[in-house]
């Protein structure tokens, strides 16, 4: 026999591709689930519903949310609102812009689809900031500003974000992901907190007090905080949203762990890492910009578990993770 008739005896083909038919799927379940007899990603998609509902069915597993990109400004916030509400978060990891922006929003402030002037020059001189297709007036920064100030010291002396957030999310006064963390327990963490209008807001505020009555972040906290939330987690799983700090701060907490309860020179998993894993995202890694941050490149460092469920999803956020989320709501809700 030969090798090619050896192979074509042991191959064995399964699961055809079976399309979907638009008009028989109304709701967001029954979408994803027919998108699951496709491929591309439109599979990638079904997948990682099917893997986010496991996540949240399963008790006790400690789930992780990170969010990068202009999320809050693209439109996302009542997506995560509802995350937080319906328990499919545990805690949040954040860039400071999306915190800054939801913040604006928690005051009462607008972004907006449209403006007529066109040229960004134009903009720059009518105080309107443009994110892509989104705008925000400078104004609506300031008056949140402002709005903070006048409460900010209440909370002077060395800080961790997610006390810094908390705060936040009692001073709003509109609905927003920080009043709904806060409500619920979710603390967020901001790894790059001084780069953001948020962290430029604190830097106003401690320029204009003295040293005892400023704010002082202590980001080497945020890690150790975050590492003792993790240290006793049996199972966890994470839904990266882009990348960025704060997908690489979440990923890099069983490293940490390890130097704070492995002896150094000790080679040694003592921690598993994520046990499931949901990456959404439309960057690639042959160019270094997800370097060391692929799922299975994570593994080789010890920040997933070998027997991982996971699944990367190449598309836009605010595309994928409304679609998904309304999914598992639904399959949530029914069971």
């Amino acid at each position: 026999m030969s090798e090619t008739q050896s192979l074509r005896e042991r191959a064995e083909l399964t699961g055809p591709v079976t399309g979907m038919v638009p008009s028989e799927h109304t709701g967001c379940d029954a979408l994803l689930a027919a998108l699951g007899g496709m491929s591309f990603q439109a599979r990638t998609l079904s997948r990682a519903a099917e893997i986010l509902t496991e996540m949240c069915a399963e008790p006790g597993v400690f789930k992780v949310l990170t969010l990068a990109g202009a999320l809050i400004p693209g439109g996302l916030k009542r997506v995560l609102m509802e995350m937080v509400s319906e328990g499919m978060v545990d805690v949040i990891i954040s860039t400071g812009a999306n915190v800054s922006h939801d913040l604006v929003e928690g005051m009462g402030h607008h972004h907006w689809q449209r403006c007529n002037l066109r040229s960004d020059t134009d903009l720059r001189d009518a105080f309107i900031n443009r994110v892509y297709d989104t705008y925000i007036t400078d104004d609506a920064f300031q008056r949140t500003a402002l709005a903070m100030h006048r409460r900010l010291g209440e909370i002077a002396g060395r800080r961790t974000s997610p006390e810094i957030c908390a705060f936040a999310g009692e001073a709003v006064t509109e609905p927003c992901l920080l009043s709904t963390a806060r409500e619920r327990g979710v603390p967020i963490f901001i790894p790059a907190l001084n780069d953001s209008e948020l962290g430029l807001l604190i830097n106003s505020f401690n320029s204009q007090r003295g040293e005892e009555e400023q704010i002082i972040w202590d980001g080497l906290s945020d890690n150790m905080a975050f590492a003792e939330m993790m240290r006793e987690v049996e199972v966890s799983g994470i839904v990266i949203c882009g990348g960025g700090v704060p997908r690489n701060w979440a990923q890099q907490v069983t490293p940490l762990l390890e130097y704070l309860h492995v002896p150094i020179g000790t080679f040694v998993r003592k921690f598993p890492g994520y046990r499931y894993g949901i990456h959404i995202t439309t960057d690639t890694p042959v160019y270094g910009g997800m370097s060391g941050c692929t799922i299975s490149e994570s593994i080789s460092w010890g920040k997933y578990d070998p027997r991982n469920t996971a699944v990367t999803v190449k598309c836009d956020v605010t595309i994928a993770l409304p679609l998904i989320v309304a999914a598992v709501i639904e399959r949530l809700r029914s069971r």
